[in-house]
């Protein structure tokens, strides 16, 4: 009993020191040149190798003391079948990747998720006191990122063991944005999307109403300020459908509130297509459109991916209507350039297998919503990168599957 609760309260300080470290200061190595492209090259990551060693304690402990839950075999069993498919295929293709470090640490993030779901978690998570401290660390880290932008700075980085502070004004943007402590504001924005959707999934555990609402007050400010619109648009989605939850718990009336919601959403949608037309070309998605197509034709020309050309060699840009870019500007595209068509296309199932099954097994409209403005945000940029999939995962597994296996 005494080593039972030894290897919880371990596993208990090892998850609060890897958000800690994912979400204030995530430390790397890196041998890229250029701040921008240090997350696609990632060597050692801090919190990547306490979530190793968290991993460890949490299927030692299942082991010895049969902590195994059931609720979500049939989602443990399908997201390792392709856990081991993206694992198998990557290595086959290694000569021409050239880079493991990327192998290494999405099989750790990705591991990630299915040993949480595969083992229990409620007493490590001490009746939803480490949900609360969670939510404290998220705060923090955000209002210091708050503060740092009003100081004059874009983004702050642990790379190569040493502390840097980047500037606007070395910032080469047509606009003003924040990247807090990712390499661009595409990750950051989705971090931020991923926050809105845990604090929508938790708000049961805020002091009170007004706490909730201030709570998800700081993270809206975050998303202003990264500025990045589908994010924003998807974080409104998300507390939208929460309200909808709200809205038809109570069945009376059914018919004027599903035509009052119709008018509602009509209208809201007609305000978000003029607001986006005035800060993007919405005939091209804002440039997403041809740099899909030319994405698709550079992944045609390379099945098997290009490995270590990827961003570094300017060559294998894409270049088109006087517009350059490094990559796909989409997370599955990009998976599939750099290490492979088979290789993308395991890393994609992973998110789509987790999302149906996250939805079979609870619907509500905020979970839907949390989904879809996930995909929009992963399918518009280099959303996710190796750095930060960890946390992704450690947040998915918090917002879709802990609440189930609580209630359960």
């Amino acid at each position: 009993m005494k080593a039972e609760k030894g290897l919880n309260i371990l596993a208990r300080m090892l998850l609060i020191l890897f958000v800690i470290s994912a979400t204030i200061l995530p430390v790397l190595t890196t041998k890229a040149q250029e701040p921008e492209y240090d997350g696609y090259y990632s060597r050692f990551i801090l919190h990547n190798a306490i979530a190793l060693a968290f991993i460890v304690i949490i299927l030692f402990r299942a082991l010895i003391r049969r902590k195994f839950k059931k609720n979500f075999l049939v989602g443990v069993l399908l997201l390792l079948a392709v856990y081991i498919g993206y694992n198998v295929l990557y290595y086959q293709n290694m000569d021409i990747i050239q880079f493991p470090w990327a192998q290494y640490n999405t099989a750790i993030s990705l591991g990630l998720l299915i040993v949480l779901m595969a083992t229990e978690t409620q007493t490590i998570f001490c009746d939803d006191k480490l949900i609360k401290i969670i939510i404290a660390i998220i705060l923090i880290t955000n209002l210091i990122g708050i503060y740092v932008y009003y100081q004059g700075y874009l983004s702050m980085h642990m790379y190569n063991f040493k502390l840097y502070f980047h500037p606007f004004e070395f910032a080469d943007y047509y606009e003003r944005r924040f990247n807090w402590i990712y390499f661009y504001k595409c990750q950051y924005s989705c971090i931020l999307l991923l926050f809105v959707g845990f604090f929508v999934a938790h708000k049961d555990k805020f002091l009170n109403i007004i706490v909730y609402f201030l709570s998800l007050a700081v993270l809206f400010v975050c998303l202003y300020i990264a500025h990045t619109n589908t994010s924003m648009i998807g974080a409104g989605l998300i507390v939208a459908a929460d309200l909808l939850d709200e809205f038809f718990k109570d069945h009376k009336f059914i018919i004027a509130k599903i035509i009052a919601v119709a008018a509602a959403a009509v209208v809201g949608i007609k305000y978000v297509l003029k607001w986006l037309s005035g800060e993007r070309n919405l005939s091209t998605m804002g440039s997403r459109m041809p740099i899909w197509r030319a994405a698709v034709e550079k992944i045609k020309a390379n099945p098997q991916g290009i490995g270590n050309r990827f961003v570094l060699n300017r060559d294998d840009w894409f270049h088109f209507d006087n517009f350059n870019t490094n990559n796909c500007h989409n997370i599955f595209l990009n998976e599939m350039l750099r290490y492979s068509i088979p290789v993308g296309c395991c890393y994609a199932a992973f998110f789509i297998v987790t999302a149906i099954y996250s939805l079979i097994k609870k619907f509500s409209f905020s979970r839907l919503a949390t989904w879809l403005a996930f995909f929009l945000a992963v399918s518009m940029d280099y959303s996710i990168q190796t750095p930060e999939l960890s946390m992704v995962m450690f947040m998915l597994y918090c917002i879709f599957f802990y609440p189930l296996e609580k209630n359960n």
